[in-house]
């Protein structure tokens, strides 16, 4: 991408406001009249390499943004696919509270850092109706909103301060995960010994995969293929051990048969079946 990018941005005379791409999304602002002129540039790279391009007008959707110009200003606002949801943790589910106002922050944190300034007010009423159709309380709501945003502030004013020493050595934190039991595991949140601290981290016991399996029937070992086998005898402690790259059933039913062959090669099994009278699982 990084080569295509270069060779055609490069050998266009067309006027490009600005350009950005995430992995193979790319948007950029160019005049009308030069939007297929680009396109071609991009798709004449590689006859593999084929783009789309969907016009904007005065907005666009660029991943998790809107880009749009009002007023020959260009402005940021957050952006929901039209199958969004609305669904996120519930407030009544069987998880620690610090992942339920993990939610709140991550929700709180797009809103902010994602759009401008003239959109904080409808992001953050979007974001309450969402919490409170998720059974959230509402004040709740409001102490985590306020203490994410107080954060925010704060790490945006000391952006620029000078890293000391102090920090450099300070001492990491030990994490712990322990299953979560309500409301036993909770009271071990924070953990204290001679040096440093160890932090509690909750895992569910209830995964997916418990409840949700594929539907599909179990392969039987015998129709399985490219296997390594062993093969005992039922009247001593000898055995075989053989490799197969056909279906196993097939390798086993030629070595029952075997014996029936008239040919002086004979097989392992074969002459310790006709030497001892032994026979094999």
């Amino acid at each position: 991408m990084r080569r295509l990018e270069t060779v055609s941005l490069m050998s266009s005379s067309f006027d490009i406001l600005f350009y950005y791409r995430y992995v193979d999304d790319i948007c950029t602002a160019v005049h009308p009249s030069q939007i297929d002129g680009l396109l071609n540039q991009f798709n004449s790279f590689h006859p593999r390499l084929q783009f789309t391009v969907e016009r904007g007008g005065n907005a666009i959707n660029f991943l998790d943004i809107t880009v749009s110009i009002n007023e020959n200003r260009c402005s940021l606002d957050s952006y929901r696919k039209p199958t969004f949801s609305g669904r996120f943790l519930n407030f009544h589910s069987n998880h620690p509270l610090t992942q339920k106002k993990g939610t709140i922050f991550s929700l709180v944190d797009r809103a902010f850092l994602l759009s401008d300034n003239i959109f904080h007010t409808k992001n953050l009423t979007f974001i309450i109706n969402i919490l409170l159709l998720n059974d959230y309380p509402l004040d709740f709501i409001f102490d985590s909103i306020n203490q994410r945003i107080k954060n925010l502030i704060k790490k945006k004013h000391n952006v620029h301060n000078v890293v000391t020493d102090s920090d450099v050595t300070k001492e990491s934190t030990s994490w712990l995960t322990v299953p979560f039991i309500p409301p036993h595991t909770e009271k071990f949140r924070t953990l204290r010994k001679n040096k440093g601290d160890i932090r509690v981290a909750f895992h569910s016991l209830n995964k997916m995969s418990k409840y949700i399996r594929v539907q599909k029937d179990t392969c039987p070992r015998t129709s399985k293929n490219s296997v390594v086998y062993k093969i005992l005898c039922n009247d001593c402690d000898a055995s075989y051990v053989g490799q197969t790259g056909r279906k196993l059933k097939t390798r086993i039913a030629e070595h029952h048969n075997h014996i029936r062959y008239k040919t002086s090669a004979r097989s392992v099994i074969t002459e310790h079946r006709l030497l001892h009278d032994h026979d094999f699982q």
